[in-house]
Formats: C-alpha cells, sequence, structure tokens
C-alpha cells in the first residue's frame, strides 16, 4: 500500500512555518563633524558589557569610513532589547580616545540620552527591537 507523501511533508515544513522572524536593524546618523577616519556602531542585548559592545559575544558591529556613515544597515537580528554603540574613530586607532576622561572624539548612544558626566545607563539607552524592519537615528556628539 503506498501512503500519500503530502502529510509527510506537511509534518517538516512545521519546524520551519515557526521559525522565529528577525529584525531589520539600521543605524542612521547625525552630526558628524568630519569625513576623518571611521565610524564604528555596536548592537548588543548584553546588559552587563554594553559599554564593551565590541567584546561581547555575539554583538552586532559595522565599522564604515566615516563619509559614507550617514546610514549603516546592521542586518537581521532576533527580536529583544538592545542597545546601540557609536564611536567616531576620527584617528582610525580602534579606540575612543580620551584626554582625563573625556571623549576627544565622537560617540553616540540610542535614544541620544542626555550628556551627564557619566557614561549612560542600560535603561537610558536600551529599545525594544520587534520583528521586521528598525530604524534607530543617533545623534554623534563631541565634547572636545
Amino acid at each position: 500500500m503506498i501512503r500519500p507523501l503530502f502529510p509527510a511533508l506537511l509534518a517538516l515544513a512545521a519546524p520551519l512555518s515557526a521559525a522565529t522572524p528577525l529584525a531589520d536593524v539600521t543605524v542612521q546618523l547625525t552630526g558628524l563633524r568630519n569625513a576623518n577616519g571611521l565610524v564604528r556602531v555596536c548592537l548588543t542585548n548584553n546588559q552587563a558589557r554594553f559599554l564593551q559592545c565590541e567584546k561581547v559575544p555575539g554583538a552586532v558591529g559595522r565599522s564604515l569610513p566615516a563619509g559614507q556613515a550617514a546610514r549603516i544597515h546592521l542586518g537581521a537580528v532576533p527580536p529583544g532589547t538592545y542597545a546601540l554603540l557609536v564611536i567616531h574613530d576620527e584617528n582610525r586607532d580602534g579606540r575612543l580616545n580620551m584626554t582625563l576622561g573625556i571623549p576627544r572624539e565622537g560617540f553616540g548612544f540610542s535614544n541620544n540620552p542626555a550628556m551627564r558626566p557619566r557614561a549612560p545607563r542600560w535603561d537610558e539607552i536600551r529599545f525594544a527591537v520587534p520583528a521586521g524592519p528598525v530604524t534607530q537615528t543617533i545623534r554623534v556628539r563631541y565634547v572636545l
């Protein structure tokens, strides 16, 4: 007796249709003061280490020449709660240069928190990423 193949194919396809939809994250930057160096953008869901985003396993990062960095596509990530960190690495040395604890290069965070004499807290910069396209606009700021 030959069994119909259709029910077996449906059973195999069910897990594929139940896959979690992904979010497509794009970062729009404003306030870059020049086209020197690189812009580094990092997206993480690690609440404890969001300021060291580039060292967090699973973080999504991109580096682009500053002249091409007005809009940065980070790609697909699972929906959840994330934070974005942006550094304008004008001298391309791979870090945010500081003088007496004050940044000498541009920086920014998701939600554009108010500048304070401390780093922002997770709850100030976290944002929800639902399934589908998401754009986060970040103002790059300079202190010196």
